[in-house]
């Protein structure tokens, strides 16, 4: 049964010896560079101008002695009594001071930075100068725990052991802790000047992992802007000045280019300023723990890496930025919003939502601006790892402007998979190999070989297989024709009103426009030189009749097939034109000539014009057809749909493909009205049709 309380016995709140071991091995245990920035900090709050870094290590690496060690004002033995031996004793906390030059506000707010180095090690020593004056007290961690056999309800007392007792420091030697004579004659060094400092020395390590200069300069860096910002306060690790160079990676991307940007946010605390700049790494090596957004007070971090202020989604790219914010105001609150082990900031604290919501949306511009660039850097990479590739894959063969398609279509993608150049590497050779259809290509080589051996057993399985497999051929053929039906759509309502040059130039690249027969012509501009040169030679004879002065000059193309046994000549005259006997005679002309010339060769001709005279039709013959431009671009347009339809019909019509409603997409009005009507007459494509969305386009012309 619980004793009632005595009233002699105060009702006052007693902490018991172990709050040590919390706020000490247990808050920063393992953890030595938490362990040196709250040194740094003290020295900061000390108003030093110089703080040093020193390791002691063995001939193994393993951490032996850690000091650091300040040019501050130091401690009396009075300061010691009234605040450095009191756990828990917070540091004033002034008004910020505003406009004064040099002037600091202290990092240090708890009163427990003090015990940080008991999460290191075992034995710490505290020298410290105040006017040539020195105290030096030895702590030993083992000794401060050994009071758990007392009383716990008391509160706890440990007596340091006091090597030095206000003694001028030059009387200061290292015959009670020989281990400490070069740091102690570099701490005198250090202050001889000023005739104030602290110095503190940890030993008998915990921490057994090696701890490498370049590490420690960089997280060092990293938790602290003041020891890069200002020229009034200089940390020095192992001999070197910590500079922005040693701290920072190379950056791909910096927000702003140089210094910081500023910002101000309405706050219930009124408003209040926020400095920040931001980084995106170049290296691909960069640790995804030491990404985000750091949020320092007063030079020094609250809230630590990796942080994003709440955004996900967007990790690609997230995991290279190194952010730094700097919101000073969010310490001179009058509530603690900053984590003992200066981790984490109470973002549910109502004073911060702004600077929370301002946080999140400038992570997300942040990160867009990088993606952005990330774009235009990928296109140049991926330019040159698509010419790598190229260049190691002979079998696989693209023109320049493959190429440059390519590279924009991989650049869509490259973005997202950061700076891993190995999977880079294998979606380049994945998209180039189906560019060429390479995997389709074997497959269907592989399925036609089974075919063709006939063995009862596998032939209908086989064909069955090759008939699903040619599906996507189908349907990407069925693409190719509805852009092809597109075109001469809007040839037909356009392009029509041009001059014969312009037609020359289409004609010349797209023969299949005339007919889908002349599929297997290609340009012949030797045919063009031949008749040219012979036309030149007037003085010795001119085998073609000159065109009147008052009719404009038709255009010719020739086209031959393989090995010139066909060759075509094409005479254009504009859609406004009329053709008479005089472009007959020239066609003609020209015709009989090549004849001669190539007379293995079935030369014909092609008079192309908006009309035709009446009287020319007797003289239509295999050699010379005439058509009008009309009929010739609603012909080939007809052609074009009727195998587009044969396409789609051999395909599975009732499915969701997305190419079929590209074929309508690409094709516009005139393909989807087109397929309507077919699907009255073909119960296959009806389905189809009725699952298509509607498309907007160009009015199919009235045929």
């Amino acid at each position: 049964m619980n004793q009632p309380a005595s009233d002699a016995q105060p009702l006052t709140l007693r902490f018991a010896h172990n709050v040590i071991e919390h706020l000490g091995l247990k808050l920063y245990q393992n953890k030595p560079t938490n362990v040196l920035a709250e040194l740094v900090s003290n020295s900061w709050d000390a108003m030093a101008s110089n703080v040093f870094i020193d390791l002691d290590v063995s001939a193994q690496g393993t951490p032996e002695g850690i000091s650091v060690y300040d040019d501050g004002r130091g401690m009396s033995k009075q300061d010691l009594v009234t605040n450095y031996l009191v756990v828990g004793q917070p540091k004033a906390r002034p008004a910020p001071t505003t406009g004064a030059s040099g002037a600091r506000y202290p990092m240090g707010r708890k009163g427990i930075g003090k015990l940080a180095p008991f999460g290191i090690a075992r034995i710490v020593h505290v020298v410290t100068v105040r006017n040539g004056a020195a105290m030096w007290l030895r702590f030993d961690y083992s000794a401060m725990l050994a009071t758990e056999s007392q009383d716990a309800s008391a509160t706890a007392i440990y007596t340091p052991k006091v090597l030095a007792d206000d003694i001028p420091i030059g009387d200061v030697t290292s015959a009670q802790e020989p281990a400490m004579q070069g740091i102690l004659e570099k701490f005198k060094g250090a202050i001889a000047k000023s005739g104030a400092g602290t110095l503190i020395y940890a030993n008998s390590l915990t921490i057994r992992k090696p701890i490498s200069t370049v590490q420690l300069r960089e997280s060092l860096g990293r938790r602290f802007t003041v020891t890069l910002a200002r020229s009034d306060f200089n940390v020095h690790v192992n001999g070197g000045l910590l500079t922005e160079t040693d701290a920072f990676p190379e950056w791909e991307l910096r927000i702003p280019s140089q210094g910081m940007s500023e910002h101000v946010i309405a706050t219930p605390v009124g408003n209040r300023s926020v400095k920040f700049w931001v980084g995106f790494v170049k290296a691909a090596s960069w640790s995804q723990e030491e990404a985000g957004v750091g949020v320092y007070a007063h030079g020094k971090i609250g809230q630590d890496r990796p942080f994003f202020f709440g955004v996900k989604g967007r990790e690609i790219f997230s995991r290279y930025m190194y952010a730094v914010v700097e919101a000073d105001w969010i310490d001179e609150l009058q509530q603690d919003t900053i984590s003992t082990d200066r981790t984490s900031v109470n973002w549910e604290d109502s004073d911060l939502e702004s600077l929370y919501t301002w946080g999140a949306q400038s992570v997300v511009a942040w990160i867009s601006s990088y993606e952005l660039r990330r774009k235009e850097i990928s296109k140049i990479e991926d330019t040159a790892l698509i010419e790598g590739f190229l260049n190691n894959s002979p079998d696989i063969k693209l023109r320049t402007s493959e190429k440059s398609h390519l590279v924009d279509l991989i650049s869509d993608v490259t973005p997202r998979l950061g700076k891993d150049q190995d999977a880079k590497v294998r979606l380049i050779e994945a998209a180039a190999k189906a560019w060429v259809h390479e995997p389709a290509r074997k497959l269907i080589k592989e399925l036609w070989t089974q075919v063709t051996t006939f063995e009862p057993s596998a032939f209908v399985s086989s064909v069955n297989r090759l008939s699903d497999e040619l599906v996507p051929e189908s349907l990407s053929l069925a693409v190719a024709f509805s852009l092809r039906v597109f075109a001469l759509t809007q040839l037909h309502g356009h392009i029509l009103k041009g001059q014969e040059t312009q037609l020359q130039q289409l004609i010349e690249n797209f023969p299949w426009i005339l007919h889908s027969k002349y599929e297997r012509f290609v340009y012949r501009k030797s045919l063009a030189n031949i008749v040219k040169d012979e036309a030149e030679l007037i003085a010795k004879r001119n085998p073609f009749p000159p065109i009147p002065a008052d009719r404009t000059l038709p255009d010719f193309v020739f086209f031959g097939t393989a090995e010139d046994r066909e060759i075509l000549v094409v005479e254009l005259k504009g859609p406004g034109d009329v053709a008479e006997l005089e472009e007959y005679q020239q066609l003609h002309s020209y015709v009989l000539y090549l004849a001669s010339r190539f007379q293995s060769a079935k030369v014909s001709g092609l008079l192309v014009s908006g009309g035709h005279a009446a009287y020319l039709s007797s003289h239509r013959s295999e050699a010379i057809d005439f058509e009008k431009w009309d009929d010739v671009l609603l012909r080939s347009r007809r052609g074009h749909m009727d195998l587009l339809t044969a396409l789609l019909v051999g395909t599975d019509p009732v499915g969701d493909d997305a190419r079929i409603q590209q074929v309508c997409e690409l094709g516009g009005q005139a393909v989807q009205e087109f397929l309507t009507q077919m699907s009255e007459r073909e119960p296959l494509l009806r389905e189809l049709v009725n699952r298509l969305k509607p498309v907007s386009g160009t009015p199919k012309p009235k045929e």
